[in-house]
């Protein structure tokens, strides 16, 4: 059963945020999409950086299966030898060096501001704890908490689902007793 809205009082169109982001049925705009979804882990690796990491590693095996045939590569010359059995270990460190590079650089972008939440995993995890818990009504085009909180408007969203998970009366938040 869904719960009712704050707004319309009604349950027919209301929806969990994490669904509605994956309705298939009832796509929502890309701009509600996007205010909707959950930031990304802070200190996690980026797609490009994972890509180059892999790409890396299979380049280095692939060298260790060159050194481990014995095979020079069909030629007498020292240095295209020498180029056959160790460049594949050169294009690995430069690749490694191009991942760890771009890694970096998102880590120091996403550090930029100092008032950036969430910073730790911590963190992260009481704001999707509040992410979760969220509702949207399709309707009334407002986000909120069942029985715990009044209708904010979509716009809010984000800084709404911050602001919650950084009190201490979050949903699922452990009490203190005197």
């Amino acid at each position: 059963m869904s719960p009712t809205c704050p707004t319309c009082a009604a349950a027919d169109e209301t929806v969990a945020v994490r669904k509605a982001l994956l309705d298939s049925d009832r796509p929502l705009d890309p701009p509600t999409r996007e205010l909707l979804s959950l930031p990304p882990e802070p200190g996690g690796t980026t797609g490009a950086a994972i890509t180059l990491f892999v790409l890396a590693g299979l380049l280095a095996l692939l060298g260790l299966h060159t050194l481990l045939s014995g095979d020079g590569g069909g030629s007498s010359d020292p240095a295209y030898r020498v180029g056959y059995r160790y460049g594949v270990f050169l294009v690995a460190a430069i690749l490694l060096g191009i991942g760890l590079a771009v890694q970096s650089g998102h880590r120091s972008r996403r550090g930029d501001t100092a008032d950036q939440w969430p910073r730790t995993y911590e963190q992260w995890q009481q704001l999707q704890q509040v992410w979760r818990e969220s509702w949207l009504c399709r309707r009334c085009r407002v986000a909120f908490l069942p029985a715990t909180s009044p209708a904010i408007p979509l716009a809010q969203f984000p800084q709404w689902t911050e602001a919650v998970a950084r009190q201490g009366d979050r949903p699922g938040a452990p009490t203190t007793s005197d």
